[in-house]
C-alpha cells in the first residue's frame, strides 16, 4: 500500500491510500492527524503489525469512516489496531513533550483506560527505540516538505 500526503499551505493537506489492490481512499486533512498518521505509519511498518489502521486501510476500508461514530462503533477492530491507536498519539507526546522515563509503564496504563479484553502492549527497548527514530525522521521530512508537494511511504502486507 501506498499512503501519500499532499502538503498544502492555506487550505487542508491531503492524506491518500493506495491499495495493493489499486482502489484508493482518501480525505482532506489538517496538521494534527498529518502527524497521527505518521505515527500510525511508524508504529505499523517498524512493528511489522499487519491488521492495523494501515491494515484496515489495504483491507478496503475508507479512511472517513474512522471519522463516522457510527460506522467507528461497528468495526471490527483488532488487538494490533488498538495497541497502535493506544501508542499513535504517546509517541507524538513524547515528541513535542519529551520522552517517558518507562513507556510501556505509561502506554499500559493509557491502555488499560480504553476497557479492552487485551493486556496492553509491552515493546523492548529496541522496538521502541526504532518507533522513536523514525518517527522522528518522518515528521522531520514532513516539516521541510515543500508545500504543493507530495510525500510517499509504501507497507507491505
Amino acid at each position: 500500500m501506498l499512503m501519500e500526503i499532499t502538503k498544502n499551505e492555506g487550505k487542508p493537506h491531503i492524506i491518500s491510500y493506495a491499495r495493493d489492490d489499486g482502489t484508493i481512499t482518501w480525505m482532506h486533512s489538517d496538521d494534527y492527524f498529518v502527524q497521527h498518521d505518521l505515527s500510525h505509519y511508524a508504529i505499523e511498518k517498524e512493528l511489522e503489525y499487519k491488521t492495523a489502521f494501515m491494515g484496515m486501510l489495504n483491507d478496503g476500508m475508507d479512511i472517513k469512516d474512522f471519522e463516522n461514530r457510527e460506522k467507528r462503533k461497528q468495526m471490527t477492530i483488532s488487538k494490533e489496531a488498538w495497541y497502535s491507536e493506544n501508542m499513535a498519539n504517546l509517541f507524538l507526546i513524547e515528541i513535542f513533550q519529551g520522552e517517558f522515563d518507562d513507556f510501556n509503564n505509561v502506554s499500559g496504563e493509557a491502555f488499560k483506560k480504553m476497557e479492552r479484553e487485551y493486556d496492553p502492549p509491552v515493546l523492548n527497548e529496541k522496538e521502541i527505540n526504532s518507533v522513536r527514530n523514525y518517527l522522528k525522521a518522518l515528521l522531520q521530512q514532513w516539516k521541510e516538505l515543500p508545500p504543493g508537494t507530495t510525500m510517499s511511504l509504501s507497507i507491505n502486507f
